[in-house]
């Protein structure tokens, strides 16, 4: 089992190259006192309905919030900490009679609960921990682009969507799964959490935490009723704002949704761990660093640089907004240019161009230069790695050889990848065909970007627990190829982004059992069967939202406002109506100059590396300090601040110098506060969506911060 100084080590930050030998060390440590039993009961009836139900919660839970203005997102520790008393109980009740199907001898309750039974549940429920990027395209085709997408045709594009990345899972297995030096920081927290109720922790001591996880949970559902419905403001304190009410540059500096966040403070839960940046105190303290200096230089030097000192005649419009414009300031109607779904030029021609804020021109130019940080990154700093991996599986291919670490285990073979493939294959090319969603060829360039750019972004998120997000090169190529286009651009987007997003969901898991010691088979099978139940579960929850709640996905609908989905909307218009010839073509044209600068950037850093390897260098990596671009202007800028506080007071300070505490606590504390907060939620919804409360700290304090200052 990882040992408490080991967890100190990784969260703190002490051990922070993918590539060093401290890291190999660490994680070689971490594991190799765990004792495999090849015979251990795992893949059960237990595990089958266990996971079912939890995967059904979750999928529910993340889609229900995915509407919502501060969107969450329950993860594996919930069910980590549900499940155990749940297969309890189920191995004391459940019958031990042997049964007998299609000669295979099978029992509902082969014995005591296993530890592998435990995490097999989990990743059964992982795949609902993210909602299927499908649901933002039906949303979006509902409200504002595009005829309405059926429940079929949604499901359809979900399962292709998620299933084809797992086919590809094979070709990364020996890269991203089998070094020691990819640790994938989340899975060490699984870890050190499984073996922690399992079997580390002596009677009394799990009396304690198990009481912690109850008392926290009932404290977390009951807050939630404060800062989300009866005094709001707890969830935004703006304290600039407060100051200055009436001065435009404090509010637009102050607010956190439609400004700069500075010194805005939040005393609820989903904003502090929101789904943009996952629990704080899950995270090491060396990647909120990275993202937090990356943050701080966009938002808080670069955008008030470049607004106050009005570049592309930013002050006309607000500083801090996702909404497009025309060029006289008011909403750009993007309906006024569309004929069929589809650009109309002599419209656009007559309507006008579209502008955007300067912070999302900036964010732009941002990703235009990460894409090019990202691949001279992992160039500069794993390029040697790569290239001895890679020459060892060619001599493995060539004389027959493997790895024996999973030996006593039959390996997930290769022809199930090939029949995934295929038939997930065949569901893209026809629902594309089917629903005019992406010409063939289209399709099938998504598919292979999306196997280019797994392998890069896999080894930052190997490393720093963030997943660099690469949709805006989908997106820009899109745009060149079918100009006037939004639902070619978005599709080619969800196959070309998504399936690389989902490769490496099942590359985490596969790490997670390397570490766990899991049948490869049986973990191949869960994560399959738990992506097929999420994607049914969370369409269905959309489609019922969706034709449920008034003025959904507007201001309206608030706290349903769909702020992810507006995001989708607008980017959409950018990238698939407009396209980046209309809309980065003349003055914006400087934006593409920082593709070149994203190449050079990571240079000094390589170099200042080499030479001091003690230094504070060995910290910087500048993809996972760029990993948030690309959410901004939609995510709430206090987020960061706020995640980036606690991440300080729990994988820094506690873990640092009450680390014993921290072991014990620190995981169960994150699983129980977004236990809560969820339940919270949902039952608030049912009971209170028809009470209205109206008083000081239920109205907004920065209300000139979505104007413009001209």
């Amino acid at each position: 089992m990882p040992s408490p100084a080991n967890s100190v080590k990784l969260l703190a930050g002490d051990t922070l190259q993918a590539d060093g030998s401290e890291a190999r060390l660490m994680i070689d440590s971490a594991v190799s006192d765990a004792v495999d039993e090849p015979d251990m009961p795992s893949l059960t009836f237990r595990v089958l309905v266990l996971g079912t139900i939890f995967t059904c919660g979750l999928a529910f839970t993340n889609a229900y919030y995915w509407f919502r203005d501060n969107p969450i997102a329950l993860g594996i520790p919930v069910v980590q900490l549900l499940s155990l008393p749940a297969g309890w109980l189920l191995a004391k009740l459940l019958p031990k009679h042997k049964f007998k199907t299609f000669g295979i001898s099978w029992t509902m309750n082969p014995g005591p609960f296993t530890i592998k039974e435990h995490v097999l549940i989990s990743v059964f429920a992982n795949a609902s921990t993210s909602t299927v990027y499908a649901l933002e395209i039906v949303v979006v085709r509902r409200f504002w682009i595009g005829a309405p997408l059926s429940f079929g045709a949604g499901v359809l594009l979900s399962l292709t969507s998620q299933l084809l990345g797992y086919s590809f899972c094979g070709l990364f297995h020996r890269f991203l799964v089998e070094p020691s030096s990819m640790v994938w920081p989340s899975t060490l927290v699984d870890v050190s959490l499984f073996r922690t109720l399992q079997a580390t922790i002596k009677p009394a001591q799990q009396q304690n935490t198990n009481r912690m996880f109850w008392l926290v949970l009932l404290a977390s559902f009951a807050w939630y009723f404060v800062p989300g419905w009866i005094f709001p403001t707890l969830t935004m304190l703006p304290i600039l704002c407060f100051a200055a009410p009436n001065n435009i540059i404090a509010n637009q500096l102050g607010d956190g949704y439609n400004g700069l966040g500075i010194m805005a403070l939040s005393l609820d839960w989903s904003t502090i761990s929101s789904s943009y940046t996952g629990s704080p105190l899950a995270t090491p303290w060396f990647a909120a660093c990275n993202l937090f200096g990356g943050f701080a230089i966009m938002m808080w030097i670069i955008t008030p640089i470049a607004y106050y000192s009005n570049a592309w005649d930013a002050r006309s419009l607000p500083i801090y907004t996702s909404e497009l414009f025309t060029t006289n300031g008011s909403i750009y109607d993007v309906e006024m240019v569309l004929q069929d779904g589809r650009l109309d030029p002599a419209a656009y021609e007559a309507y006008g161009p579209m502008r955007m804020s300067v912070q999302f021109l900036i964010m732009y130019g941002l990703c235009f230069m990460g894409i090019t940080c990202l691949i001279s990154h992992v160039v500069l700093f794993h390029g040697a790695d790569l290239w001895r991996t890679a020459c060892s599986v060619y001599r493995d291919v060539r004389h027959r050889t493997r790895g024996t670490m999973d030996g006593a285990y039959k390996q997930v073979p290769i022809y199930w990848y090939g029949v995934l493939f295929a038939g997930t294959l065949a569901m893209g090319l026809g629902g594309c065909h089917g629903y005019d969603l992406l010409p063939w060829y289209g399709f099938l360039l998504a598919t292979a970007i999306a196997v280019l750019l797994t392998l890069p972004v896999g080894l930052i998120e190997a490393v720093s627990n963030f997943q660099y997000g690469l949709g805006v090169i989908t997106e820009l190529i899109a745009g060149y190829i079918w100009p006037g286009e939004p639902t070619y651009n978005s599709s080619f987007k969800m196959f070309g982004y998504i399936t690389m997003r989902q490769t490496l969901l099942l590359t985490r898991d596969q790490k997670l059992g390397r570490y766990m010691r899991l049948p490869p088979r049986n973990l191949f099978i869960c994560q399959i069967a738990g992506t097929v139940v999420a994607a049914f579960v969370q369409l269905g929850v959309a489609f019922w939202l969706m034709n449920s709640v008034p003025g959904i996905c507007t201001a309206e609908g608030a706290p349903f406002t769909c702020r992810k989905g507006r995001l989708f909307y607008a980017t959409m218009t950018i990238w698939g109506v407009l396209g980046p010839q209309r809309q980065f073509g003349g003055k914006y044209s400087v934006l593409y100059w920082m593709f070149l600068a994203g190449l050079a950037l990571p240079v000094p850093i390589w170099l200042l590396r080499r030479r001091f390897p003690r230094s504070f260098w060995r910290h910087v990596n500048l993809p996972v300090a760029m990993t948030l671009v690309g959410y901004f202007p939609n995510m709430p800028t206090h987020n960061v601040v706020m995640f980036t506080l606690f991440c300080f007071i729990f994988n820094f300070v506690l873990l640092r110098y009450r680390h014993a505490w921290w072991h014990q606590y620190n995981f169960v504390l994150t699983a129980a506060l977004d236990t809560g907060l969820a339940i919270s939620g949902i039952i608030g919804y049912f009971a209170l969506q028809s009470v209205s409360i109206s008083w000081w700290g239920t109205q907004k304090h920065c209300p000139l911060s979505s104007l413009p200052i001209d």
